[in-house]
């Protein structure tokens, strides 16, 4: 007789999982604590409980199957959206680094948690000393501080005009952002720096005042030119008449030498007021520069004590020019120059490439200017020198911009001055 032991009924129930299987083992199992079978009864009883098993296994297998081939399935879509979520991120990371406007986000509570590199550029603050900090103790008694502040408070979104030490200008647009419908998330703060901006306004609107000024002047001018023509003609007949007396005739002659210094400025300041009527044409800097060079050196003005170098490069360079014009301009900085060596030195002329313009440099090894020589230099009648109506640079800037140019200056006092105009090659 074979007896079935109770710990092989356990196991049967521990693998069978539905609860008509579990119901059919626990009826056997009462059957075998019964019962005592022959052994052909309980093999053919063990050998449906085998098969039995042996089918629930199976079914156990692809079920097992199926949901490893399903979580393989999800493992790899998670992966997928976390290939595309590092994308997304990084692309995000790249475009709030190298967009040229300033970005700061602030939380709620007034803890700055974003701040790009432009945004520290413009600041002059970095990072690692602002992430994580409040924002009253970065702005600190300044009114940028104040203003974010007050907007946080009151849910405010203003616009900031904004100050920095440097004399940079920076217009803030704040926009909140919001998570929901109603719930916000925090403060964003775009920087557009709007320095050069107000400089061109500012110089838009110096030069409309400077155009009705010159109006004025050249009204003003012409109108004293008739009288002064016919002064210098009757102190001449004067001078003339007044030979038998010499102190008399003398001052006959002061009258002619101050009518004619007074017809040179009035000339100066209507060609000043006037427009400048250019006649541009491609011209050959290298063989320009040389022939002004030599025209310069014959000029019974030119002292023997100075020096003139020419340095230009060996490429051909074609400049869009007036040359009548840009020659005006180059004799007056060179003669302006060789004033500022009373006891001689070096004036150089450069001519450098930089790739689409051109940099025509003159210095000189003479007395230099001061800081507030340098603002003041192209304003209209401001001059250092004794006889000078301080036009002269002012024509000078006048034509450089006239060919879309610019003029810069650089000096220091007993070491010389640079007077460097920049011109586009191309037009």
């Amino acid at each position: 007789m074979l007896f079935i032991n109770e710990s092989l009924i356990v196991r049967f129930e521990e693998v069978y999982m539905s609860e008509s299987r579990a119901y059919e083992l626990q009826k056997w199992s009462k059957q075998v604590d019964k019962y005592q079978f022959h052994p052909k009864e309980a093999a053919l009883h063990l050998s449906r409980a085998f098969s039995l098993f042996a089918s629930e296994a199976k079914q156990l297998r692809n079920a097992y199957s199926k949901l490893q081939e399903k979580c393989l399935g999800v493992n790899e879509e998670l992966t997928k959206y976390a290939s595309e979520l590092n994308r997304l991120t990084t692309y995000f990371n790249a475009i709030i680094k190298n967009i040229s406007q300033g970005l700061l986000f602030i939380q709620l509570d007034g803890t700055l948690q974003l701040i790009n590199e432009a945004a520290q550029k413009y600041l002059q603050l970095k990072a690692e000393d602002l992430l994580g900090k409040k924002i009253e103790t970065v702005f600190t008694g300044d009114t940028l501080g104040f203003s974010i502040k007050e907007a946080l408070i009151f849910g405010l979104a203003p616009k900031i005009v904004y100050k920095t030490y440097k004399e940079r200008t920076l217009e803030i647009s704040t926009q909140f952002l919001y998570e929901g419908p109603k719930s916000q998330h925090g403060l964003m703060l775009l920087l557009k720096d709007i320095s050069e901006i107000e400089q061109l306004q500012r110089t838009l609107e110096r030069n409309e005042r400077l155009g009705k000024l010159g109006e004025m002047v050249a009204t003003v001018a012409h109108e004293i030119r008739n009288p002064l023509g016919g002064m210098r003609g009757y102190a001449s007949l004067l001078f003339r008449d007044l030979q038998n007396a010499p102190h008399l005739q003398e001052m006959a002659h002061f009258v002619i030498e101050g009518t004619k210094n007074l017809e040179t400025l009035v000339t100066s300041v209507l060609q000043y007021a006037r427009p400048i009527q250019m006649k541009i044409q491609p011209i050959e800097l290298g063989h320009f520069f040389r022939q002004l060079v030599k025209f310069v050196k014959v000029d019974p003005a030119f002292p023997d004590q100075v020096q003139l170098q020419l340095h230009i490069p060996f490429t051909s360079l074609i400049a869009f020019i007036d040359p009548e014009a840009f020659k005006s301009a180059l004799l007056n900085l060179i003669f302006n120059a060789i004033q500022a060596m009373p006891s001689g030195g070096l004036v150089c002329i450069s001519l450098l490439q930089r790739e689409s313009s051109c940099q025509i440099e003159v210095t000189d090894t003479g007395i230099g200017m001061d800081e507030e020589e340098i603002k003041r230099l192209f304003s209209p009648f401001y001059t250092t020198k004794q006889k000078g109506n301080g036009l002269g640079l002012v024509e000078v800037q006048k034509i450089v911009q006239a060919h879309l140019g610019s003029i810069d200056v650089r000096s220091q006092i007993g070491r010389g001055s640079a007077f460097t105009i920049t011109l586009p090659l191309k037009r």
